[in-house]
């Protein structure tokens, strides 16, 4: 891969195996502090981390379930996407009068189970924020940044390097954060050296399914699906059955605080 990504957001269409890692990232919450009231106080972003070696596995398992139970695995002539929180709700492709629900979901959680892959999460209480600072970080870069520094870390202990993927929300912000992200990347944060975050190759940006719905990316949906269990885990202290299914997933468990998770809130103080 060139480093055209540097330049322009930029989708990441596969692995060609020229790095080792990916950490795929999703967002689970409001990120702005405008106006935001107590059911929005809690922004958390979680990153699926998938070895390059395992990549073809996880979306082939995805892809199996995704064909049992809908025709091409698709819905209303588009991939079908597992989405938290269409899942969640049982709604759009997740309707039990479409599907086997209570069979298809026991096979995804046993798929996300098995999958073999590592979590990074972060969760920003905004309160703490806004107390703290007078001019506080977006909330976003705020998260983002501890998930980029821990990547980094990894990646450096292991020798190895790899790429991001975020979730793409726009041509202007993802054009903003690109430019904010790279020369950290480039010349390191406050806390990581240049030379460990030089290890992260590459920064993309794409969409649930490509454009013409006729393809999703699996990666972005293992985060998706994970990503709203660690919100619940972080803002509420709620351990679902998936969550508790991941737990041993999250980076350095059973010690995942600072670690594998990070919550910037007024009980962890920083």
């Amino acid at each position: 891969m060139a480093n055209g990504w540097k330049d322009i957001p930029t989708c990441f269409e596969h692995f060609n195996g020229e790095y080792d890692y990916m950490l795929f990232i999703d967002e689970t919450g409001v990120p702005t502090l405008k106006n935001y009231n107590q059911n929005n106080r809690w922004f958390s972003m979680t990153g699926v981390l998938i070895d390059g070696e395992d990549g073809e596995s996880i979306i082939s398992d995805m892809m199996t379930i995704k064909h049992k139970y809908w025709e091409n695995a698709m819905f209303n002539e588009q991939r079908v996407v597992f989405h938290s929180r269409d899942y969640r709700k049982k709604i759009g492709a997740f309707n039990p009068k479409i599907i086997d629900y209570p069979r298809m979901s026991m096979e995804l959680l046993r798929f996300i189970e098995r999958a073999n892959f590592t979590i990074f999460s972060s969760g920003i209480d905004k309160d703490f924020l806004t107390a703290r600072y007078c001019k506080p970080y977006p909330v976003y870069w705020f998260s983002l940044i501890f998930l980029i520094e821990r990547y980094a870390i990894y990646l450096e202990e292991l020798g190895k390097t790899g790429i991001i993927v975020l979730e793409a929300r726009g041509k202007r912000e993802d054009t903003y954060l690109l430019q904010t992200i790279v020369p950290k990347i480039e010349f390191g944060t406050n806390y990581v050296n240049d030379s460990t975050c030089s290890r992260i190759k590459g920064v993309y940006f794409n969409k649930k399914r490509t454009a013409d719905k006729k393809q999703s990316y699996p990666y972005l949906e293992l985060a998706d699906m994970i990503g709203y269990e660690l919100h619940n885990k972080i803002c509420k202290n709620i351990e679902s059955d998936l969550y508790r299914k991941v737990e041993s997933k999250i980076y350095n468990y059973p010690n995942i605080e600072g670690y594998g998770l990070k919550k910037f809130g007024e009980d962890n103080k920083q």
